[in-house]
């Protein structure tokens, strides 16, 4: 597919899907509409009796007249609009990027894929495309050829770095300033590999797809891989650990080349806000002046549920997709033997044990969940291989100069187990 008719189509994919949306919110405000108009008018049957039937159904008629016009309308312009920009040419002079290759576009598709990837992955064309290797924006595929274009100083030591929910590689380079992968590249004869994928996956999908990855990485890498290490951001970090995992079940070769995973702010037992939102479901459901929020809220995508316990396999998470007061369980599942699994934590106060700092953590992953221990569960990570930072928030982790030091520290000394690609 050419470029000029990857952006046409991936434009054409963004407005229809806007679109969509759009007659489901409407939809939506037709139901909360519904529901107040009917308890309103059977309290004012209470009073004036049966004279206010005629009323009601006149009021009803309208109502359902306009939000269905809308709604038909909103669908309407939706497939006009992907039928107008499916498979059609731009114009010659037209070398525009497409949104997928620039960082706003890209950040806007990312947000998506967060919020209903898992159902973009079902229903969209292009938009929903695969994990992959990302340099300036584009897709490398993980082929020799491709490979030794893309990074023509290749090294032996792999640094791949996972950005988290609703984030795109260029997360990390929070602030403008040159990023951890860029500094260790320089500093520590490492290459940087920064990788893109869709967060609203389920997280053991995404693990999957990339222990899939990385085995044809390792095996059309211009030179040949001694060493790898897994950097993750939030969700990233999960996925990390999945693939490690996946790999380590399934006999992948890559994993014995694993030898470093950072996870920083990642929500090993789960992060508070999807937990909450998975119980404000049920409490919105139990009214009918409210049930529609709680259907636009059960429409959150997979990834985002699997954050309710920090789910990692396909096994887990499966009670807690039923939206319900019951948020089931997860199994603690850490990384491989003989993997140093290294773990970065904030908190927003500059003490950490201020009551607000224990309690909010980095303003969306708490401490303990980031160190991948509390009271009930312990996935295995050793306290000595962790850092807690003071007077910071969740997006800090991805690029600050604490966090940097720490991990060129590690990545320094000698790895545990050395191995090389057979």
């Amino acid at each position: 597919m050419g470029t000029k008719t990857q952006r046409t189509q991936e434009l054409g994919e963004l407005g229809e899907l806007a679109l969509r949306e759009l007659a489901s919110a409407a939809g939506g405000v037709r139901a909360v509409h519904s529901a107040i108009a009917r308890r309103t008018f059977a309290a004012v049957r209470l009073g004036v009796g049966p004279a206010v039937l005629p009323t009601q159904l006149m009021h009803d008629a309208i109502a359902a007249g306009t939000y269905s016009s809308i709604v038909a309308a909103c669908r309407g312009a939706a497939k006009a609009v992907g039928a107008l920009t499916d498979g059609n040419e731009a114009t010659e002079d037209d070398h525009r990027p497409s949104p997928s290759h620039t960082v706003l576009g890209a950040q806007t598709i990312a947000v998506l894929h967060g919020l209903i990837g898992d159902d973009m992955e079902q229903t969209a064309r292009v938009l929903a495309y695969p994990m992959s290797i990302r340099v300036d924006g584009r897709p490398v595929l993980p082929k020799y050829r491709a490979l030794a274009a893309a990074f023509p100083d290749a090294g032996a030591h792999l640094v791949l770095f996972l950005h988290g929910l609703v984030e795109t590689e260029s997360a990390w380079r929070l602030g403008g300033r040159p990023t951890y992968g860029e500094r260790l590249d320089s500093e520590a004869d490492t290459t940087s590999i920064f990788l893109r994928y869709n967060t609203g996956r389920r997280i053991a999908a995404n693990g999957a797809e990339l222990s899939d990855l990385l085995e044809k990485l390792v095996t059309a890498w211009p030179v040949r891989v001694h060493r790898i290490t897994l950097v993750g951001h939030s969700m990233g970090g999960l996925v990390s650990r999945s693939a490690a995992h996946h790999a380590a079940e399934t006999g992948r070769r890559w994993v014995d080349l694993l030898t470093d995973v950072f996870t920083l702010g990642t929500p090993h037992l789960g992060a508070p806000l999807a937990h909450g939102v998975h119980l404000a479901v049920a409490a919105l459901a139990l009214a009918p002046e409210t049930r529609p929020f709680a259907n636009l809220l059960a429409r959150r995508s997979a990834g985002i549920r699997d954050l309710v316990h920090g789910s990692i396999t396909e096994a887990e998470g499966h009670p807690s997709y039923a939206d319900g007061f019951d948020v089931g369980a997860a199994a603690d599942i850490s990384v491989p033997e003989g993997v140093r699994h290294h773990h970065a934590s904030a908190v927003v106060t500059g003490n950490p044990r201020h009551p607000v700092g224990i309690f909010v953590g980095d303003g969306l992953v708490r401490t303990d969940s980031a160190g991948g221990r509390n009271k009930l569960r312990d996935i295995g990570l050793r306290p000595d291989d962790g850092l807690a930072i003071n007077s910071a928030h969740h997006f800090t982790l991805l690029n600050d100069e604490r966090v940097y030091g720490w991990m060129r520290r590690a990545l320094a000394g000698p790895p545990s187990e050395s191995a090389t690609w057979p």
